[in-house]
């Protein structure tokens, strides 16, 4: 009789344990789909880490960048957003942040004509 609180007890500190962790794990697999967009760069600032992008049809998107967005200049080599000139022909992918922003994974460009 007494082995039934105890195996009780030690049942349900098990599923206490083991939910969270199971819950945890459904996070980690929750991975954000990659967007693609395509455009002129049509602003850049560096120090508050954003951009806009101006696709064909004339639509801005604003894109959030960090120390992991990957950016490459189309002459195969890496570079940085403060390589990026305003008019640089874009292609960005990007993923869902917080609220409505976007963040840019990944970024390759061709300078400007006329510019770096």
């Amino acid at each position: 009789m007494k082995m039934r609180p105890i195996l009780f007890a030690a049942c349900a500190l098990s599923l206490i344990l083991v939910f969270p962790l199971m819950a945890q794990e459904g996070k980690k697999a929750e991975k954000k789909k990659a967007e693609k967009a395509k455009g002129d760069v049509g602003l850049l600032d560096t120090e508050k880490n954003y951009m806009i992008l101006v696709t064909k049809e004339g639509k801005l998107i604003t894109l959030d960048f960090n120390q992991k967005s990957k950016v490459t200049m189309l002459e195969a080599k890496d570079a940085k957003m403060g390589d990026v000139g305003l008019g640089s022909s874009a292609e960005v992918e990007y993923v869902a942040g917080e609220g409505d922003q976007k963040v840019v994974t990944k970024m390759e460009f061709r300078p400007a004509k006329g510019g770096d």
